[in-house]
């Protein structure tokens, strides 16, 4: 993505909100198009690219714009660069500076999403611990943000998107509503973290699921809210040796029923039968700084997106080469797992140790 300056004609390779020679708005240059310019193949690994040899290439799009790109797969100058969306596949993206841009291609690697404005869309992100965006234990409310812009850029209206969680925690659990003196854990994380600030700029009202009502399927009792929404986004903050979106999903369930499920069964077998029922929710992994087993920050750059949350985390831990891998998908076969948009070499690197 690219931004204009209707005025002057300058570009930026990243969204400003005003071109800072004539102080007037930008516009995306969207690329329909690239081509190879040029090719350079590396032999020689480094800290961040260990796996060589690999090529750089030179692309540009009919606008004339130009960037770099790193590929696993040699093309030859003139070839042009396609991605072929696949539904059952785990998008990788790289984010550039645009959050909304990352998404959106993430989710188009995997099939895109349709909506309108009748549309009723609940959004799930991360609600983990009361703390600091920075942190990383949250879904960060830029992230939120972008993915509710984008919804209202295609159309969806305001009162039909609802930001939900729950908490499993011990403590009694009321509304997002609660006052800062008496709130619940997952309100005083959402509070925090900035997500309910993020929300509230949309007019988009939080909810927390726990006091939904719940209703029986086969042998989960699911939130009513997500039974009837016509698209439920798993918006996930990954975490190095962590299954992120997988326990981000369990959210949905009451509280007693989980617990009941996890006492019966392996939470992998909780994960495969809700993502049979939930045909309505998509994945969303935010990657871009992601969070040690070491609680320490460090910086991927990626959105993945998928439609089933094991395969998004053993994904996201096979990229960062996670020193344990989470053992709810350690028996998922990486090899048998589709990919769309960048592969796991192109990205992949020691993060627990850079």
């Amino acid at each position: 993505m690219f931004y204009e300056c209707k005025k002057c004609k300058r570009r930026w390779e990243y969204p400003l909100a005003n071109c800072p020679y004539c102080l007037v708005p930008l516009e995306k240059m969207e690329s329909k198009t690239a081509r190879f310019k040029s090719v350079v193949k590396v032999a020689i690994p480094t800290l961040f690219h260990p796996s060589a040899p690999y090529y750089v290439l030179l692309l540009e799009d009919e606008n004339g714009n130009q960037w770099g790109y790193k590929s696993e797969k040699e093309y030859q100058e003139g070839d042009e660069l396609k991605f072929e969306p696949n539904a059952d596949a785990v998008g990788i993206w790289r984010v550039k500076y645009d959050f909304q841009e990352g998404i959106e291609k993430a989710l188009e690697l995997v099939g895109g999403i349709d909506v309108d404005g009748n549309s009723k869309i609940v959004i799930l992100p991360t609600v983990a611990k009361p703390s600091h965006s920075y942190f990383r234990d949250n879904t960060s409310p830029e992230f939120l943000a972008a993915t509710i812009q984008l919804l209202l850029d295609r159309g969806a209206q305001t009162q039909n998107i609802t930001v939900a969680a729950q908490s499993f925690d011990e403590m009694p659990l009321t509304s997002f509503g609660t006052s800062a003196s008496g709130a619940s854990p997952v309100a005083a994380a959402a509070q925090k973290a900035g997500l309910i600030a993020a929300g509230a700029k949309f007019n988009v009202l939080p909810l927390d699921l726990a006091t939904s009502e719940f209703e029986k399927v086969d042998k989960f009792e699911i939130a009513k809210p997500v039974l009837a929404a016509d698209l439920v986004i798993n918006l996930a903050m990954e975490k190095i040796g962590q299954a992120s979106a997988t326990a981000n999903l369990f959210k949905v369930l009451k509280k007693e029923n989980y617990l009941g499920q996890k006492y019966l069964s392996s939470e992998a077998e909780i994960a495969t039968g809700l993502e049979l029922l939930l045909k309505n929710m998509i994945c969303v992994g935010e990657a871009e700084y992601v969070q040690r087993s070491n609680k320490l920050t460090a910086f991927l750059g990626l959105v993945l997106a998928a439609r089933s949350a094991r395969n998004l985390d053993r994904v996201f831990n096979e990229v960062t080469q996670a020193f344990k891998m989470p053992e709810i998908v350690k028996e998922i076969d990486i090899a048998s797992v589709p990919l769309a948009g960048r592969t796991i070499k192109e990205v992949q690197y020691q993060a627990e140790i850079f």
